[in-house]
C-alpha cells in the first residue's frame, strides 16, 4: 500500500509534464513532436538524439542531447549539452554553460555560473556557489566548498587542496 501511495503521488507531482507536448526523436531534427513544434518542447521529449532551442519538462535521450537555450527540468543523455540549466543535467558528458541545480556525470562542465550541486569523476567551472563533488575538481572562482581528491580553486583556502577546499 505505501508504494502504491508513493507512486500515486510521484504521478501527480509529474503530470503537469506529460500535460504537455511529447517529442520522439530518431537524430538530431528527424523527429515528430505532438503538437508539432520540435524546437520548443513543453513536456516529454525521447530518442536516441535531439536538439530543441527551449526544454521545459524532461528530457531522455540515449546518445546525444542538446539544448541551445533554455532547458528547465531534467535532462539526461551519454552526452548532455545545454546552454541555460536550471534543473538537473547528467550525463557521462555533461557540459552547459550556466546551471542553477544539479549537473552530474563522469565529465561535468559548466562554462559560466554553477550554483548548487556539481557531482562527477571531474569536474569544472568557472564560478562555483554551492558543492563540487568528485575526483577531480576544478573552479576558477568558488564560493562553496569542493570535496574530492585533488581540489583546485584559483580563489580558494589554498590554490590546490587534497581532500577539501573552499572560499566562503
Amino acid at each position: 500500500m505505501k508504494k502504491l501511495v508513493i507512486m500515486a503521488t510521484l504521478l501527480l507531482l509529474t503530470a503537469p509534464v506529460f500535460a504537455g507536448a511529447l517529442k520522439l526523436s530518431i537524430w538530431d531534427k528527424a523527429a515528430i513532436a505532438i503538437p508539432g513544434n520540435i524546437n520548443h518542447v513543453t513536456g516529454l521529449d525521447l530518442g536516441l538524439g535531439s536538439t530543441a532551442q527551449n526544454l521545459y519538462g524532461v528530457q531522455f535521450d540515449v546518445l546525444y542531447s542538446n539544448t541551445h537555450q533554455n532547458m528547465y527540468g531534467i535532462s539526461h543523455a551519454l552526452v548532455d549539452m545545454a546552454s541555460e540549466v536550471k534543473g538537473v543535467q547528467g550525463g557521462l558528458y555533461a557540459r552547459a554553460e550556466n546551471v542553477t541545480g544539479v549537473q552530474w556525470g563522469g565529465i561535468s562542465i559548466t562554462d559560466g555560473q554553477m550554483t548548487g550541486l556539481q557531482w562527477g569523476l571531474y569536474n569544472q567551472a568557472e564560478n562555483v556557489t554551492g558543492l563540487q563533488l568528485g575526483l577531480i575538481n576544478y573552479a576558477k572562482n568558488i564560493h562553496g566548498l569542493q570535496i574530492g581528491l585533488v581540489n583546485i580553486a584559483d580563489n580558494g583556502f589554498l590554490p590546490a587542496m587534497v581532500l577539501l577546499n573552499g572560499r566562503f
